[in-house]
């Protein structure tokens, strides 16, 4: 029995002495945590500031307040965001009731935005919002290790006014386990069911998902994986057929060796209820090696642009100031420019896009491939503004696909331009499909394995020029109307019927001048 007590009396200066020196250390704890998040936030683009005040220190729990606030360089939104005020409370480990459950840690804390500090009015406006619940709940449990288990709770969002409303049923919820030090790892979460009315206009949705996994950032770019999916999302209105479908997004990126990121983005719109005959429609876009210092470079141009728009609402720039900025601004094209070349390595980088919509007549695909082959150096922007599709087949090469059965084209838009498209050879069909492919490489061009010209080929890109001549351009009374595509066919008839008009304004003029 006395071993025994001695044992307990052992445990129990032993967490009281760990609890102690936790207590001491929570405060250190909260200021790092903070200025990691600081610098969390920098990375991905955004300004933040965080400050601790009014921290009181007891021996199973400390109290103190955070103000955050956020500069977006927009002087109205910045107040918006100034000086947001939070509750803290702070249980020290190691032994933790944290959100209702034992856990271990060093220590747990519980956050909510603090009411009494918001203006009146402001108050008042979230108590109807959030129907009297605090409008934010936070727990972070940091652990022995340099994990923090967190947990982030909004409430019923109802916004009601005259003729709209927005309704966000069970809130919104996000959980997961991150790095203290990084602020990276996973968030679950879900979005309860939406709901929008508008002037007519109903929008809903069903609960929502969310999961990310966050292994690092990279120019402002996450790496690692994450995907979000609503399985219902229905539109109705006055002056729209209604249509429903469901949604899935998901990305993928990762670094390729020491200079080069790989990136995957799916888009998914399933189980289609619309007036046209599609059912589902899947989008895949990849990038492969793109280079981190030409990611790097646009992500510090992205600053420049912010810090000018910034200067933008400042009156109190001296007028060196102003030159230096307007002479950034003036360079920023070129800077850019040079920036979005470093992005790509030769015969590395490679762009990919799919596109996959299903009916029931079939599917339509459209499957484009690209390599970049130049050096990053071999094109300037005049040339790029003046002679876009010469310029870009100097560094780039692949491929276009295109293929749609006729029946799933038939009532579409699509079918007023096709007569015009297969006539110039832009489109190859057979009894049933209608067919494009397309093979660039260096100045060499196959159009549905035919030899084709830059020249030719931006011609038949150009809308204007589907339909017309290759040499001289036809005197617009001597075109033949049926064979012209709409956009040309409404420009012909808007310019007849002006001259029409003008003929039928002047006549009377002459006549009182003859009289």
């Amino acid at each position: 029995m006395k071993k025994i007590l001695i044992l307990i009396l052992f445990l129990l200066f032993g967490w009281a002495g760990s609890t102690w020196f936790i207590g001491n250390e929570t405060e250190s704890l909260l200021k790092s945590y903070l200025d990691n998040s600081k610098k969390a936030y920098a990375e991905m683009g955004m300004k933040a500031n965080f400050e601790i005040k009014d921290y009181k220190k007891s021996f199973l729990k400390s109290t103190a307040k955070t103000v955050i606030s956020f500069s977006t360089g927009d002087p109205e939104l910045d107040e918006l965001f100034k000086n947001i005020q939070f509750n803290n409370t702070i249980t020290h480990g190691p032994l933790l009731w944290a959100n209702g459950k034992l856990a271990f840690g060093t220590a747990h804390i519980h956050s909510t935005l603090d009411m009494e500090a918001l203006e009146a009015e402001t108050r008042e406006i979230l108590k109807r919002i959030f129907a009297d619940k605090n409008p934010l709940n936070s727990h972070l449990t940091f652990g022995i290790d340099e994990t923090v288990d967190y947990e982030l709770v909004i409430p019923e969002i109802a916004i009601k006014e005259t003729m709209s409303q927005l309704m966000i049923k069970d809130g919104i919820s996000l959980s997961g386990t991150m790095d203290k030090n990084t602020l990276m790892g996973t968030v679950k979460g879900t979005v309860g069911a939406i709901e929008i009315k508008d002037d007519g206009l109903l929008v809903k949705t069903a609960l929502s998902t969310l999961d990310i996994d966050m292994q690092g950032m990279i120019a402002g770019q996450m790496l690692g994986t994450a995907h979000f999916s609503t399985p219902s999302i229905t539109i109705e209105g006055k002056a729209i057929p209604p249509l429903s479908f469901g949604i899935e997004l998901s990305s993928d990126a990762k670094k390729e060796g020491d200079e080069g990121l790989n990136s995957a983005i799916q888009l998914i719109a399933s189980n289609i209820k619309a007036p046209i005959d599609v059912s589902t429609i899947k989008f895949d876009l990849t990038f492969k090696e793109l280079q981190i210092k030409g990611l790097e470079q646009l992500a510090a141009i992205q600053k420049d642009l912010e810090q000018l728009q910034s200067n933008a609402f400042n009156t109190d720039m001296s007028e060196e100031e102003q030159d230096a900025a307007m002479n950034k601004l003036q360079n920023l094209p070129n800077i850019m420019l040079s920036a979005i070349q470093n992005i790509f390595k030769q015969d590395k980088t490679a762009i990919n896009l799919k596109l996959d919509i299903a009916s029931q007549q079939g599917n339509a695909l459209l499957d484009i491939n690209t390599r970049y082959t130049g050096n990053g150096a071999n094109f300037t922007l005049e040339e790029l503004s003046t002679n876009t599709l010469a310029t870009l087949l100097k560094v780039i090469e692949g491929k276009i696909d295109f293929s749609s059965p006729k029946a799933m084209l038939a009532n579409t838009p699509a079918m007023f331009l096709m007569p015009s498209l297969i006539k110039e050879g832009v489109i190859a069909e057979d009894s049933d499909s209608y067919r494009l492919n397309v093979l660039f490489n260096k100045n060499a061009i196959t159009l549905n394995n035919k030899p084709i010209s830059v020249e030719e080929f931006a011609q038949l890109l150009n809308p204007l020029g589907v339909g017309a001549s290759q040499n001289e351009p036809a005197d617009a009374e001597e075109l033949d109307q049926s064979e012209l595509p709409p956009a040309l066919l409404e420009e012909e008839l808007s310019k007849q019927s002006t001259e029409k008009t003008v003929e039928e304004t002047e006549q009377p003029i002459e006549q009182e001048k003859t009289e």
